[in-house]
């Protein structure tokens, strides 16, 4: 299979899709019988719920014409952006406890301009990245690593007794094989951070600006008419730390979603 949900997807998919053939895709809600889809990745992106919204964020930009040449798009999805809007009113809201919620209209062309890290050039998916993963340089000059990982760790639902992910009664661990999942890691200092230990450490570690991000993606390899599209889901990390969801531009902390 060329599109890889993740696992919690994947098992309310067959769960609900039992009636769909063992060849089918599933992309944007429809059955498809490829990870092909006669669209521009645009029009893709402008089609599915998740990412309607980033779609908008796009054309404001002015780079709907960027996604829709060769290129892959390692995108984020409404949860991202509603995670943006909620931690930087919850900081107005600090200052201004009247000011008005936000919506991405609010959103400068200054910060716009950031939509291009997540922009990568050419097409990369699980057949195309190398078996030590690629590291490539973003439309606005951000550093980003792919690869293709077998997992087994599925942040939130680990349960062994003693909490430890990848073990205990969880999906990944009633399957005779492991799945290959796509990872996308995002350069954020001046080093690269390659191990969880390495950004645990840091001070605020993942509220660092320093502190690398890893995610694995919603949905991966949909090959469009131009390029290819994976979309993030959740940070990859111990289930403890809750960094479910990208916040659109990394804006923000953890003290910012609430209050």
């Amino acid at each position: 299979m060329k599109i890889y949900f993740n696992l919690i997807t994947v098992l309310i998919a067959s769960l609900l899709l039992l009636s769909c053939s063992d060849n089918d895709y599933i992309i944007g809600g429809e059955a498809n019988k490829t990870n092909k889809v006669d669209k521009s990745t645009f029009d893709l992106l402008n089609q599915m719920e998740e990412t309607k919204l980033i779609a908008q964020l796009f054309e404001k930009a002015g780079m709907k014409e960027i996604i829709n040449g060769d290129v892959t798009l390692v995108t984020p999805n409404v949860w991202s952006v509603n995670r943006y809007l909620r931690r930087r009113h919850n900081q107005e809201l600090r200052v201004n406890p009247n000011a008005p919620e936000l919506t991405i209209n609010d959103i400068s062309q200054e910060e716009l301009k950031k939509m291009g890290m997540y922009v990568l050039p050419g097409k990369w998916w699980r057949e195309t990245i190398p078996e030590n993963g690629k590291i490539l340089k973003a439309h606005d000059g951000t550093e980003v690593f792919l690869s293709v990982d077998k997992v087994n760790t599925d942040p939130g639902v680990a349960w062994d007794g003693a909490g430890n992910p990848g073990s205990g009664y969880q999906y990944s661990n009633f399957l005779q094989k492991l799945p290959y999942i796509i990872h996308v890691h995002f350069k954020r200092g001046n080093k690269w951070e390659w191990s969880a230990l390495e950004r645990t450490v840091l001070a605020d570690y993942y509220d660092n600006p320093e502190c690398d991000h890893v995610y694995r993606m919603y949905v991966s390899d949909i090959l469009t008419n131009n390029g290819v599209v994976h979309v993030l889901y959740q940070g990859d990390y111990n289930y403890t730390d809750h960094y479910y969801y990208h916040s659109l531009f990394f804006f923000g902390t953890r003290k910012d979603d609430k209050l």
